[in-house]
């Protein structure tokens, strides 16, 4: 969860005593979040030009990002390519692809002695976000690995 910290005046009602400061968490997403498990696969630009690529899990995603369950964590505050594959909903045939271009705002290690991690991207843009339709079977890197497990 993305917390930050705001600085309230409070005051005694009556008292002439000056403000005080408190400080309280404040949710600073601006979208809600749905809890989705759908295969992840994104990729950024290294040092010397070299492209790095990971896949993963979503555990939830919004209009403008998303959190993404993986083995490989991108640099804090990069820019990366995301592509999301969505389950076909309930009487639909075919599966949505959503593909875009989002920025690494946090990382999360949750113990040393554990392989899987998670980051969180958002898009400046509501643009930056293609929906497409995918048609048949979809060949994604997780989904070939689940498959052989």
């Amino acid at each position: 969860m993305r917390l930050a910290f705001a600085v309230r005046s409070t005051r005694a009602p009556g008292s002439g005593s000056r403000a005080r400061d408190t400080r309280e968490p404040m949710e600073m997403r601006k979208e809600i979040r749905y809890r989705l498990d759908a295969p992840a696969v994104f990729s950024w630009e290294g040092g010397r030009q070299r492209r790095f690529q990971g896949e993963g899990i979503t555990r939830d995603i919004s209009v403008q990002g998303a959190f993404i369950l993986t083995a490989t964590l991108p640099p804090p505050d990069s820019q990366i390519q995301v592509d999301l594959l969505l389950p076909a909903l309930s009487g639909m045939k075919s599966m949505m692809r959503i593909s875009g271009k989002a920025r690494v705002i946090r990382l999360e290690r949750p113990s040393s002695d554990t392989w899987i991690h998670g980051f969180a991207v958002v898009t400046d843009e509501l643009n930056q976000w293609d929906l497409m339709n995918v048609q048949g079977e979809v060949e994604f890197p997780v989904m070939v690995a689940a498959r052989a497990h």
